[in-house]
């Protein structure tokens, strides 16, 4: 079968790595013949995160491209898209080049609707293009509720991680400090800056905690915290969160990050972290509150939750081995791959 990939970013954005790019080989060594294109390169997503602004030569060759090379996209036998082709246009656009193509799919991994929420004239984009698709795949089951409004076939796929670049050892280079790690963008780091308070009480009350922000960007306002931030790369990552103890994710609670997929959650519970996070979202299904982790609504929940995980590394060992344990049950490349072979054979229910 020839695919076309139609990622938004290259491979240095997140979304597009973990949704898209990292199932390339799998579906090359299944056979298939395939071709990625994505709407915007690495050089737009670096300079994006270096200065938070979106360089417009980037948009203008990247719109350009994907609009020129849709005319060939008649010759694939499918086409698999990452929430829509040409965001910010018109619908009737992308589905005037849909229509060229009978098997055509959209994935999603957040809710790109709630970017268009304050905008009448694109409100019903995304619905559109999903109902215009032969299976809408979402990472969520939140998101799988609001793609049934619309589409005739829903698969539900979490953002999964190739588990064998996670080594099983545990803390590397162990040590009396305990170290909590977040790991993300300096796009998402807005969602850490409002529990720097708690990090705060928490360092005046154990001398040996420190903090690992990976990806938050030179920027990132530590406030006297005992802090590194380190620049995210593909090649260091998993070895920066192995010299870790836990795992956070703090989010506000609105419509957009309900529609996220956990992904720090499920790379922290690869490197057999402990995690705390928000309520929100797929977040409660991943963390099993005192299983593999806890859920914190409050600042005074962040604070005794991870207290209660300094404190104590027979349980930050004890649920790390559950963590470990749930992303090999359900959250792994193999097992998103074999949804995607279902969805191409047309098995899916």
């Amino acid at each position: 079968m020839r695919i076309l990939f139609l990622p938004r970013y290259g491979p240095q954005g997140a979304s597009s790595r973990y949704r898209m790019w990292q199932y390339v080989p799998l579906f090359e060594r299944a056979g298939h013949n395939v071709e990625v294109q994505p709407l915007l390169d690495d050089g737009y997503v670096g300079e994006l995160y270096e200065t938070g602004h979106r360089g417009w030569r980037w948009l203008a060759s990247g719109y350009g491209r994907r609009l020129l090379s849709a005319f060939r996209w008649g010759r694939f036998d499918a086409i698999i898209c990452e929430q829509e082709m040409l965001p910010f246009l018109p619908a009737f656009i992308e589905l005037s080049f849909q229509h060229r193509n009978t098997r055509f799919f959209v994935d999603y991994d957040d809710a790109a609707y709630a970017k268009y929420s304050g905008c009448p004239f694109f409100r019903r984009k995304i619905p559109r293009v999903m109902a215009a698709a032969e299976t809408v795949v979402v990472g969520n089951n939140h998101l799988s509720d609001y793609a049934q409004q619309f589409a005739c076939r829903v698969c539900v796929i979490p953002t999964v991680v190739d588990l064998s670049c996670y080594p099983n050892q545990g803390r590397a280079g162990a040590s009396d400090t305990v170290r909590v790690a977040w790991i993300g963008t300096p796009i998402t780091a807005r969602h850490l800056g409002a529990s720097i308070p708690v990090m705060e009480r928490l360092q005046a009350e154990h001398t040996n905690l420190s903090f690992r922000f990976i990806g938050a960007g030179n920027t990132f306002p530590c406030n006297g915290l005992r802090a590194e931030v380190q620049a995210w790369s593909r090649r260091t990552e998993t070895e920066l969160l192995l010299g870790c103890d836990i795992g956070i994710m703090p989010l506000p609670d609105t419509e957009f990050t309900r529609g996220k997929c956990g992904l720090k959650l499920i790379q922290y519970m690869a490197c057999s972290l402990p995690v705390v996070a928000s309520p929100v979202g797929v977040n409660r299904e991943i963390v099993e509150e005192g299983k593999n982790g806890y859920l914190a609504s409050s600042d005074a929940e962040w604070f005794e939750k991870l207290d209660k995980l300094i404190r104590d590394p027979e349980l930050r060992m004890n649920l790390g081995k559950a963590g470990r344990a749930k992303v090999a049950a359900g959250y792994t490349l193999e097992h998103g791959f074999s949804k995607w072979q279902d969805i191409l054979k047309g098995n899916q229910h």
